[in-house]
Formats: C-alpha cells, sequence, structure tokens
C-alpha cells in the first residue's frame, strides 16, 4: 500500500488586505471588479464579506478604505513571509500571495511532530516579521493527507486562532483524511478546490450536500452526468490528488539545465534562458500527452548560494507560467540577497532601488538555472470544433498575448468570458488569457446561453459599459426628480437628464423594466428597475448630439450605468 503524501498549507487570511491597509486597525477592502476580493479582520467586524459589491461594502462601513487589487503588491510583501519559513523548511511551495504548501513528513519528524511544527513556523513569522500592519493578520496551518484537506484545515485553523486569541493548528490524523472529509460541505469545492459556482449549486440541488454523499455514488455515475468534471469530483471527495499522476520520462538533460560558462549578472539573460527552457519543457510533456503541474525552480549563484522554489498549478504550468513564476523568485531570491550585503555597508542605502539591483546581480551573478519536473499528470483532452480548428489568426493572437504575458504578468492581460447574469456589468469576467481556454470573444454557446437568460437586457448589447456607474438626475416636465412606486410604474414621463452640468433632453425611452433578485439573501439581495433614454444635446456649434443611455435607479439614486453607441 503506497504510503500517503502529507501536507502541510500556511494560510494568511485575506492578505490583500491586511497588506494594503494603512495599519492593523483599520477596516479596508481590496476591490476587483466592483466586488470585495478580500477584506481586514476590522471590515469583517462591520459584515463585509467577500463577493459582496462596492456599494454594499461602503453601506455596512462608511469609513471603509478601498483599495484596488494589485497582484505585484502582494506578491513583494509575501516575499518576507517566504524567506522566513523556507529557513525552516527546505523547499515550499508558493501557490499564491498568502499560501504556501509544503511536505510536512520530514519537518515534522525534525521538529517533533504536526503540531510543533505548525507552532514553531507561526511562531518565528511573528518574531521576524515586523510590520505594523500584519499585527492583525489571521494564520493558520493544517497538515493532512490531501492538499484539498489541508488547506481546509489550515482556514479552520486561522479561523479558530482568532477567536480563542492564541494560535491552534488543525492537524488531520494520518490515514483519517477521508473520514475527516466525509461531513465536510460541497461547498469546500468551490472555496478552496476551484470548482465552479453552478456545479456546486447543481449538486446541492441534487441533494449532494456534503462529500460522502458524492463519494456514496460511484465514480461512473458520476462521469456519466458530468463528464470529466465527475471523475474530479469524486476523486476530490475521497481525499485523492485533483487529477491523476502520469509516468512519463523525465526531459533531457539539455531541455531543463542551463549553464553559463562565465556569471550572468543581466537579469533580462536569465529570464530569456528561462523562457528558451520552458518552450521546450512545456513542449516535451506536451509531445506525451501530458502536462506538469508541479515544478521546481532553481537558481545557483556562482558564490554556491542556490534558491530552490516549488510552483503548482492545477491546469497545468504553461510557458508564461514557469516564466512569471520564475521572475518573482528570483526578484525576491536577489531582494534577500541585496538584503544581506546592506546590512554589512551602510553606504549602500544611499543608492536608488534601480542601482541596487544591479548591485545585487553584480555580486551574485548565476552560473546555473535549472526546471525540475516534481509532478505530472495526464492532460486532458478537448474536442476542436467540427469545422477546422484554430486559424492562422488565432495563433498570432495567442502569441502576441503569450509575450505580453511574460512581459508584464499573466494577470496583466485579460479577455472576457460570459458568466451569465442579469446586470451589464456582472454579465462578464475578465480572466486572464493564460488560462482562458478560447481566445476571443465568447463562444456561440456562450451567446445563446446569454439569449436565454431570464431578465437580461435584450439586443443590442450597450457598447460601453462602467465599472463605477455615474450619478445622474432625470426629472419630469415639472423639474421633479423620477420615481417608481411599489408597482414599479414611473411618477411621469422623463423630460430631462442632468449628468454633472449637461442637461439632455428625453427625446424617448422605454420601461421601467424591474430587477429583484436572491430576496431570500438580506446580505446579497437587489431591487432596482432599469430604464432606456434616447436623449439629445444641442453643442456649442448648434450641431445635434443623439446619446442612447441605460439608467438604473437602486437606493432612490439614478445612475447611468451603460451608454450605446
Amino acid at each position: 500500500m503506497r504510503t500517503p503524501k502529507r501536507l502541510a498549507v500556511l494560510r494568511c487570511l485575506d492578505w490583500s488586505a491586511v497588506v494594503a491597509a494603512k495599519n492593523s486597525t483599520t477596516p479596508c477592502a481590496v476591490i476587483h471588479a466592483q466586488r470585495v476580493i478580500s477584506r481586514t479582520p476590522a471590515a469583517m467586524r462591520y459584515g463585509v464579506q467577500v463577493g459582496m459589491r462596492r456599494r454594499h461594502a461602503q453601506a455596512l462601513c462608511p469609513d471603509i478604505e478601498i483599495v484596488a487589487h494589485q497582484p505585484s503588491r502582494d506578491r513583494t510583501a509575501f516575499d518576507a513571509v517566504v524567506r522566513v519559513v523556507n529557513e525552516l523548511v527546505p523547499l515550499i511551495e508558493v501557490s499564491e500571495p498568502g499560501l504556501i504548501v509544503f511536505a510536512a513528513r520530514g519537518p515534522s519528524r525534525y521538529m517533533g511532530g504536526d503540531g510543533p511544527m505548525a507552532s514553531k513556523i507561526v511562531e518565528a513569522l511573528k518574531t521576524s516579521v515586523a510590520d505594523s500592519r500584519l499585527a492583525a493578520l489571521l494564520v493558520g496551518v493544517g497538515v493532512a493527507d490531501s492538499r484539498l484537506a489541508a488547506q481546509i484545515a489550515s482556514h479552520a485553523s486561522a479561523m479558530a486562532s482568532s477567536s480563542a486569541n492564541l494560535f491552534v493548528p488543525y492537524v488531520v490524523e494520518p490515514d483519517k483524511t477521508n473520514e475527516w472529509l466525509a461531513p465536510q460541505s460541497v461547498r469546500v469545492l468551490g472555496e478552496f478546490a476551484s470548482i465552479n459556482r453552478e456545479t456546486i449549486s447543481l449538486l446541492e440541488r441534487l441533494g449532494l450536500n456534503t462529500l460522502h454523499d458524492v463519494c456514496a455514488l460511484s465514480e461512473s455515475v458520476l462521469a456519466g452526468r458530468f463528464g470529466e468534471l465527475g471523475v474530479e469530483l469524486h476523486r476530490l471527495s475521497r481525499g485523492d490528488e485533483q487529477y491523476p499522476l502520469a509516468v512519463v520520462p523525465h526531459p533531457p538533460e539539455h531541455l531543463c539545465i542551463e549553464k553559463f560558462d562565465e556569471p550572468v549578472s543581466d537579469q533580462q539573460i536569465i529570464i530569456n534562458s528561462v523562457q528558451r527552457m520552458a518552450v521546450a519543457f512545456t513542449e516535451y510533456y506536451s509531445v506525451h500527452g501530458s502536462v506538469c503541474v508541479r515544478i521546481v525552480i532553481s537558481f545557483e549563484s556562482e558564490s554556491g548560494k542556490r534558491s530552490e522554489r516549488l510552483w503548482y498549478r492545477p491546469q497545468g504550468l504553461t510557458t508564461s507560467a514557469i516564466i512569471e513564476n520564475a521572475k518573482w523568485q528570483l526578484e525576491a531570491w536577489l531582494a534577500s540577497q541585496l538584503a544581506g550585503d546592506i546590512s554589512g555597508d551602510p553606504e549602500s542605502h544611499a543608492l536608488e532601488n534601480y542601482a541596487l539591483e544591479n548591485y545585487a546581480l553584480e555580486n551574485h551573478g548565476l552560473v546555473r538555472v535549472q526546471l525540475i519536473a516534481d509532478e505530472v499528470r495526464t492532460d486532458t483532452a478537448q474536442q476542436l470544433r467540427l469545422w477546422g480548428g484554430s486559424t492562422q489568426t488565432d495563433e498570432t493572437a495567442t502569441q502576441a498575448i503569450g509575450r505580453l504575458s511574460e512581459l508584464l504578468g499573466s494577470s496583466a492581460v485579460q479577455v472576457a468570458k460570459w458568466q451569465g447574469g442579469r446586470d451589464v456589468l456582472d454579465s462578464y469576467e475578465l480572466v486572464s488569457a493564460t488560462h482562458a481556454q478560447t481566445i476571443g470573444s465568447a463562444s456561440s454557446h456562450e451567446q445563446i446561453s446569454a439569449q436565454k437568460w431570464r431578465g437580461a437586457l435584450p439586443n443590442p448589447s450597450p457598447s460601453v459599459v462602467y465599472s463605477e456607474p455615474i450619478q445622474v438626475q432625470i426629472n419630469d416636465q415639472f423639474g421633479k426628480l423620477l420615481s417608481v412606486s411599489a408597482r414599479h410604474e414611473l411618477s411621469a414621463s422623463p423630460v430631462s437628464v442632468i449628468i454633472g452640468s449637461t442637461h439632455y433632453k428625453v427625446n424617448s425611452w422605454a420601461g421601467p423594466w424591474p430587477v429583484e433578485e436572491r430576496w431570500w439573501d438580506s446580505a446579497r439581495s437587489r431591487r432596482l428597475v432599469r430604464l432606456q433614454l434616447v436623449c439629445e444635446k444641442i453643442t456649442a456649434d448648434s450641431a445635434l448630439q443623439i446619446l442612447a443611455m441605460l439608467a438604473i435607479l437602486e437606493h432612490g439614486e439614478w445612475t447611468v450605468a451603460a451608454i450605446y453607441s
């Protein structure tokens, strides 16, 4: 019988918000696409939750600090935590800022058990990381036999430590992971395994409320209903890894090792070498029908110092993902080397940041770069379109997006993906082009689904959708603000629209169309009215300007959500 692989997960809850906040007591929320993606414990006490709309969060906490999502800021700040953990654990995996995964068996034996190991790591963090903003940080450590169970345990550890004001590690006993996962809600699959919300909702409507209910069905039954996703759901629910491993021969040495005859002090040359290796590395596994999901990137300097870090992506590491991870690791390592040099040379503090980076490279030239495949899985094939595959235009666009992703990072290049909804701002979401399965607009299937969405705007779609709606006034013929009754009837016909200091005359209008969503959930319920208007404006040169807009009445305020060309 194969010995289960013990994994430990260190989780820093709401890392983005804690780093972005001015201090540890400030209510702060990080906003992306007008929704809360992270919030500080101070904001949590006001009832601010992840997924909440920006306006709702500000209504609950008027003094809340709103900060835009900046992945580079989160990565840079998290490097201090990574260095502390790396001093105690030799090889760690950084999945994302705020989350560290590592094999627990070796460190646990050395430190006297899973519990003492977790306590020692957290104690080292509290004594080594001096940033005052991290005083309110909720840290949890979970240990289990599977990645999903360890992530759930780390979240439970952080919440338990918060309520007890004392660090409480959460350890799942060896060979007990399957039993421990059984009573967990299927919603943990969406929170910790990236299973989409529609699938989770469908499982609950089918009566599969716990992971035990999912495991009670045979894998073939789930595969017949959900396809490859059903197999994945069964594996996760019984405590196995998300994807089956594949046995593939290791790539030839020249594909994954780069040795320099002379120490290299130019960071761009190093990244170019990583790029050549990553292209050959991913192509090798693609030929064998597999993808690498865990990789070790290793740098070695002329002084013999090494930097090794594990990187993991369940969908498979693409060329651009490997390059981005290598950049992050290289910059963090050079920063740590530089910090040691500055401590012995006080005059170096006067140098600019750019000069400091060059100084670090000149004094720590690299002589070796290596890529090591740590975990490989079978690549799930996808059926191409019936009439032809990708065109030359698709390939050119893919190459251009790949190049931009390498230069700016995978999160900087995004494409629109249809996800449904009645709100024009929520119908599409921006996803990373690196992980998008297709490039371009939504597929024909998505367009058909969009037309069938009840309560959605009819065609044509607006040409411009504002991320933050514009405040306006819509008046009747007597100059009074237009209102809507409880029966969704207008108080009068709209006559004028005032946007800032500009006045528009209403030529025609349609509506109102009411929208009532999630009335059963007080935190997420919405009640609004939409109105389409065609207005005209007389400019200084007596030219006539026609403007068609979508106006929304919500919480007693009129806003313009979109305009039509």
